[in-house]
């Protein structure tokens, strides 16, 4: 099978400079539509949480118990894209995250497919941490985007060197205010804003094409204004894309 001609080094350049410059605000001709509905789960499989994990609440919030450990995902994949969404901590130090471009199901074993993770850390984990006296090199609060399970991805700088990008700067709100991310993905590079300024990515990611989840990762968290706008196809070969559900 012949595989698709591969972007040199000034394309992909230039695609992840247009995605900076434009990652961070809304542009002209984005049509966006719903992603979350604000009164049921339509459009969401539950993969491997409890019924009572996932619950939609009045306006238009649907809120996470945090356990057991998990995802929910969408019920089809999606390739290039922007991804816009509005989420709050309900306690300090809270956890969770986004994940784009997964698998159907987690890992043998694991509680979280194969995909590229945007970070939702609450400031005080971060604080917590590092009064314990642990280093906090492998992570920050104010959106890391990683690559896990098996995943990869060539991150921006600032990086720890292997496959995760820290912000350039921190610019989330400690819980219980709401925060906003707008996450730019198309043809295998993602950027992240955080209240409207771009702070970290990555380019060179496969899967870059799949599901998209929310994460269960201990603590409660309110998600709302779930929205995405679905940009034209950029041709992943077969080995770039996610398994579709079985």
């Amino acid at each position: 099978m012949e595989r698709r001609r591969q972007p040199n080094a000034k394309m992909v350049s230039r695609l992840i400079a247009a995605l900076i410059v434009f990652g961070g605000a809304a542009t002209d001709g984005e049509e966006f539509r719903l992603l979350f509905n604000g009164r049921d789960l339509s459009g969401w499989v539950n993969v491997n949480t409890s019924p009572q994990t996932w619950q939609v609440r009045e306006e238009g919030v649907l809120y996470c118990t945090g356990t057991p450990t998990g995802v929910i995902r969408t019920d089809r994949q999606y390739e290039n894209f922007i991804l816009e969404l509005e989420w709050r901590h309900l306690k300090p130090a809270g956890n969770s995250g986004v994940m784009i471009w997964a698998s159907p199901e987690p890992e043998p074993g694991k509680p979280f497919p194969k995909a590229i993770e945007v970070q939702i850390l609450d400031h005080q984990f971060y604080t917590n941490y590092v009064a314990s006296g642990k280093s906090p090199g492998w992570f920050t609060t104010d959106g890391d985007v990683f690559a896990i399970m098996g995943a990869r991805m060539t991150p921006f700088e600032p990086n720890d060197g292997k496959m995760r990008s820290f912000p350039r700067e921190r610019r989330t709100r400690g819980s219980p205010e709401w925060n906003h991310y707008r996450i730019v993905a198309s043809n295998g590079v993602v950027t992240l804003a955080v209240n409207g300024a771009v702070v970290s990515g990555g380019s060179n990611c496969v899967w870059r094409k799949g599901y998209i989840c929310l994460e269960a990762e201990g603590s409660p968290i309110e998600f709302r204004n779930i929205r995405i706008c679905e940009l034209p196809s950029t041709g992943p070969a077969p080995d770039e894309v996610a398994p579709e559900a079985k």
